[in-house]
């Protein structure tokens, strides 16, 4: 008899993914939106119609609003990843691919 192994659901990803988010809050407000979101678009994870509504937001709701929207996108890990080692956020990458990791 064969044994099926059973893979992780795309919800439960996207759960354990906003949940990092969550975690990381506190520590992402100390980064300038417009460093990132930038290279988010470029990377096809966010729209510009998106950059836009997220830059016409005051400054202390853009990153609550950046998490929010990415909590509804599927390949947000690595381009964000990258997009902070980019602009010398490197330990907050860090950070976040060791919640990714479950360290």
């Amino acid at each position: 008899m064969t044994t099926v192994s059973c893979s992780t659901s795309l919800a439960d990803i996207r759960a354990l993914q906003a949940d990092n988010l969550d975690c990381l809050r506190d520590t992402l407000q100390q980064i300038n939106i417009r460093d990132v979101v930038p290279l988010l678009v470029a990377r096809n994870v966010l729209r510009s119609y998106e950059m836009g509504a997220l830059y016409a937001k005051g400054s202390d709701e853009q990153m609550d609003a950046l998490i929010d929207l990415l909590k509804t996108k599927n390949h947000w890990v690595g381009p964000l990843t990258d997009a902070l080692i980019r602009n010398g956020k490197a330990p907050i990458a860090k950070t976040l691919l060791e919640l990714q990791n479950g360290k």
